[in-house]
């Protein structure tokens, strides 16, 4: 959403406090929650701050900071560390050999998501009984909001640590106990996430979408990220009703080719994703309003901590430097420089989320004025959805359908689609593969194929290579691979929230 701190300055200060200044000075020291949610003013700055709160976790409070890919991506096979500039909380992700202390292990931030969700779901209510201009429309759209930012905000927690502390209430008392224990990570998607969605989805009715359009959450959203909890189940039926309800929210009839972006325009999903049909749910963030995007994916001068893993860029990205062994695909020139690294080896620049040529060359120059672009990050998205639909369809023994959604993808691209007579149509474990390869594909820097590791149960088979290649690369000659992986697929508890709440116990696999 455009959002972002110009805008709810006034909201974060009397919400949640900002500087001394404005904490000495009266009255705002006399404002309560309750004082504070009046006016329609006052809820679109609390919405605001919400989602403010949210895509600081997403793209980085500070330069390489962003969590939308360590923890989506970088503990996986898409990245690798940049050995030359790396810094040792890198090289802890990269090689899973994370400790407590790791600046990315802190879920504090997702926490502070949760609690300004909570405080619109108890307090809009009110403001909506003083302000008639909160017509239902409103009401609804925002109380939906709230609830769906809950859940996504639950949903990180328990796909990156597991069993999380349930606060379902603002925090509004400094003599209330502030310490609580986990609940598992079953129960907090069973009785927290999915309840949550689906309020968030009956009050998204017809024409309650966000202000914000495609850069808030809307029902289609909703849709998207209840299916894709649902795939964390391995409850494929529910998956595939929400993927189904995902269509209709999108008026999608007959879900074809014809509802992705097309070939020669599929830069627009990431660039320009508010007149992108494909486009579900982005984030934004404007140069002009928040500053850079500095994270490890977008453009900036300095030197890189990550770079694209030299497996993938040796399969994939490596032949698109000469015309000989370029392929059909689109999307590996689209993705990263592959002519850049020709001349300066380092695998790290990555231009998915710029505007580039559909066909670009060696003379194709990446100017400086690329670190002033918005970068629109993508939550979700159809092709996404269909890659999505196609492994829960496979799960659901439904493998020729899922053989095309899996191919509408694949066509797209520009690759050859998989024939009816493939072995993978009779085959669940190799149709998973085939769908999970395209995902790491088309995915590639979305935040994506970590969770899918984790969700499919692949990260022994697919990280165990990998890591003991790291390892031997770091001079570790004993080279033990995935070490304890029914654990610590799961990150660690940071430091300073265990300190903090002595409820807690350190995830298995690490110590304290």
């Amino acid at each position: 959403m455009k959002k972002i701190i110009a805008i709810t300055a006034l909201g974060a200060i009397m919400l949640f406090g900002a500087c001394k200044k404005f904490l000495t000075e009266a009255p705002l020291t006399q404002v309560t929650l309750g004082e504070f949610y009046k006016s329609q003013f006052d809820v679109d700055a609390a919405i605001a701050g919400m989602y403010s709160a949210f895509q600081l976790q997403m793209v980085g409070d500070k330069q390489y900071t962003e969590k939308y890919l360590y923890w989506g991506e970088y503990r996986a096979d898409n990245f690798d560390r940049f050995v030359i500039y790396t810094k040792d909380y890198v090289d802890e992700i990269v090689l899973n050999s994370i400790t407590p202390t790791n600046q990315f292990s802190d879920w504090t931030g997702l926490y502070a998501v949760i609690g300004r969700a909570n405080n619109n779901i108890k307090y809009i209510p009110q403001a909506a009984a003083l302000d008639p201009k909160i017509t239902t429309k409103f009401f609804d759209g925002y109380m939906a909001e709230s609830y769906a930012m809950r859940a996504m905000s639950y949903f990180y927690i328990v796909r990156v640590w597991g069993d999380a502390v349930v606060r379902l209430e603002p925090y509004e008392d400094i003599k209330a106990p502030s310490e609580g224990e986990r609940v598992s990570k079953d129960k907090v998607i069973d009785e927290v996430i999915i309840p949550d969605l689906k309020k968030a989805y009956d009050l998204f009715a017809t024409g309650n979408a966000p202000s914000s359009g495609i850069y808030g959450i809307s029902r289609a959203a909703v849709c998207a990220t209840l299916a894709d909890v649902y795939m964390w189940k391995k409850d494929y039926v529910n998956a595939i009703i929400w993927i189904k309800n995902l269509f209709l929210a999108k008026n999608i009839a007959d879900p074809t080719i014809a509802n992705l972006e097309a070939t020669a325009t599929w830069k627009n999903v990431f660039t320009n994703p508010a007149n992108s049909k494909e486009a579900i749910w982005s984030i934004h963030w404007d140069y002009q309003k928040n500053g850079c995007a500095c994270m490890q994916t977008s453009w900036t001068s300095n030197n890189k901590q990550i770079v694209i893993d030299e497996d993938i860029w040796e399969k994939w990205y490596q032949p698109q430097y000469q015309v000989t062994t370029r392929t059909t695909d689109i999307r590996p020139q689209q993705t990263a420089d592959v002519f850049l690294a020709q001349t300066k080896p380092n695998r790290d620049r990555f231009i998915k989320w710029y505007n580039t040529a559909a066909n670009p060359t060696a003379a194709d120059k990446w100017p400086a004025s690329r670190e002033l672009e918005p970068v629109y990050l993508v939550m979700y998205r159809l092709a996404d959805i269909y890659l999505l639909y196609a492994e829960a369809l496979n799960g659901n023994n439904q493998l020729s359908d899922a053989l095309k959604f899996l191919n509408i993808v694949r066509k797209r691209a520009g690759v050859a689609e998989y024939l009816g007579t493939d072995p993978l149509v009779a085959n669940k474990e190799a149709m998973e593969d085939a769908i999970l390869n395209e995902r790491q594909l088309e995915l590639f820097g979305e935040g994506k194929r970590w969770f899918d590791l984790v969700r499919t149960d692949h990260v022994k088979e697919v990280m165990d290579p990998i890591l003991k290649r790291r390892q031997l690369d770091g001079g570790n000659i004993n080279a033990p691979g995935f070490i304890d992986p029914d654990k610590r697929v799961y990150w660690p508890i940071n430091r300073n929230v265990l300190n903090s709440n002595s409820k807690l116990k350190q995830n298995p696999g690490y110590t304290d």
